[in-house]
């Protein structure tokens, strides 16, 4: 029998395996009962409303599309669980296109076919791949299949993996850009704020909270610098130095002359300022734009605080600070 599932594609870069973890790890702490199966090029996820899950794992790194469906055990099923989607989501005359992926050794162009007969059968709409209103999403290797309609896109990007980047926010949004490119980069990210007064640390908590939701939170951190300067910051957070370290600059907004003290690279320098405005505002985060009370020169003593590991919303952040 077909059973409900979401089906999330991977992007296609990084490792699908690191994807697999971040969802499942998601889901447990969500306290979510569900199972994450790969199937070919996508993770089937059963357990959960698909509409929560899609919910849930819209901004992951890594996800390409989200569809809401059903879980098969084969070609023959595909097709039963197809139609009942069709007389949920198409109305008389709507467009709609199927993709398909097969791993069975099959053209996933006959799947593709068979299931665009059956839904035209069913429903007597009209296929459209260049607009089309419901977009089925197919996969079918020799463990069985899934099929669903897309219902949101995701992020892209890479899962999660291994390697790790230090990102300097200060709370403004070209940092704040940075840093979700970085997770959206694969790295292990550790948020690093010099803490100078103003309202940048409640922005970089809140930048860690919204990140937190939107990726896997294990690999997740945010560190305080309260005394001290930064590079050395830098260096008590990394020993080794061998983790890369990211800011947030435009061509507008120059460069500083600490980046040679920290090391610190800038890759999105030449982007423009309407680019990190647009991508900002997709984050749903305020930019602290307060001027920070500098005050005397840091002293040589180090004093840094951490949090991280788990999501976690504004408040908690700052009292794990505290």
């Amino acid at each position: 029998m077909p059973r409900r599932a979401t089906i999330a594609r991977w992007a296609g870069s990084g490792s699908i395996a690191d994807l697999q973890s971040s969802a499942e790890h998601m889901l447990g702490a969500e306290g979510i009962r569900g199972e994450v199966e790969r199937l070919g090029s996508s993770l089937v996820v059963s357990g959960p409303e698909p509409a929560r899950a899609c919910t849930l794992f819209r901004h992951l790194p890594g996800v390409s599309w989200l569809a809401a469906g059903y879980a098969v055990h084969g070609a023959a099923e595909l097709s039963t669980a197809a139609g009942e989607l069709a007389r949920r989501y198409l109305r008389g005359g709507g467009t709609f296109a199927v993709e398909a992926e097969v791993t069975t050794g099959a053209a996933a162009s006959d799947l593709e076919g068979a299931l665009t007969s059956h839904v035209l059968d069913l429903k007597g709409a009209r296929v459209s791949s260049s607009s089309p209103r419901v977009t089925f999403r197919a996969a079918l290797d020799t463990a069985g299949g899934a099929v669903g309609v897309e219902l949101c896109r995701g992020p892209g990007g890479v899962p999660t993996g291994r390697n790790g980047a230090s990102c300097l926010v200060s709370g403004g949004r070209h940092s704040s850009v940075m840093a979700w490119q970085a997770v959206l980069m694969g790295y292990r990210v550790r948020l690093v704020h010099a803490a100078e007064g103003g309202d940048g640390l409640l922005a970089a908590a809140e930048l860690y909270s919204e990140l937190s939701y939107r990726s896997d939170p294990r690999w997740l951190s945010l560190s305080v610098i309260e005394e001290g300067q930064v590079w050395q910051g830098l260096r008590r957070l990394s020993p080794g130095g061998r983790d890369p370290v990211f800011c947030g600059l435009t061509a507008s907004t120059g460069r500083s002359t600490w980046l040679a003290e920290t090391g610190a690279a800038s890759p999105l320098y030449l982007l423009s300022t309407e680019w990190f405005d647009s991508e900002f505002k997709k984050l749903g985060i305020r930019e602290c734009r307060s001027a920070p009370d500098r005050g005397p020169a840091r002293p040589a003593k180090i004093v840094v605080k951490s949090f991280g590991g788990r999501r976690a919303d504004v408040s908690e952040v700052l009292d794990g600070l505290s």
